[in-house]
Order: structure tokens, then C-alpha cells, then sequence
């Protein structure tokens, strides 16, 4: 048996829930983007060659999960 939540109510403009929206956008993109320069940079400072695909794995991985919940979530 699931008990459903009552959606609170968004008493927000839709200028402000747009500009929100778009910061939250912007942190991940930069979050992603933090991610190949220190990936970069480890790769530089290990030599090993599993870090590389390691990083790259990971932030496509991590940009997948938010494209996706992003979408599911609405």
C-alpha cells in the first residue's frame, strides 16, 4: 500500500521557478565541466592509464543521470 504525498504547493512566479531552474542547470553543467579538469589533471599527476576513462566515465555517467532525472522528474 502506497501512501501518496500531497504535492505542495508552488507559490512562486513562474519568472523565479525559471531562474531556479536554470541555476540548477548551470551548477550541474559546472559541476560536470569541475570534473574533466580534475580528471585532466589527475590523469597528468598518476600516469596511469585507468584514471583517464575512469573520469570520462564517470561524468558521462553523471551527465546521463541528470539529463534523465531531470526528465522523469516532471
Amino acid at each position: 500500500m502506497q501512501i501518496a504525498s500531497p504535492a505542495m504547493p508552488d507559490d512562486r512566479s513562474p519568472e523565479e521557478r525559471l531562474k531556479a531552474a536554470n541555476r540548477r542547470t548551470g551548477l550541474m553543467l559546472a559541476g560536470i565541466a569541475l570534473l574533466f579538469f580534475v580528471g585532466i589533471i589527475l590523469t597528468r599527476l598518476f600516469d596511469d592509464p585507468r584514471v583517464s576513462p575512469a573520469v570520462m566515465g564517470g561524468a558521462a555517467i553523471l551527465f546521463l543521470l541528470i539529463a534523465i532525472g531531470r526528465h522523469l522528474r516532471k
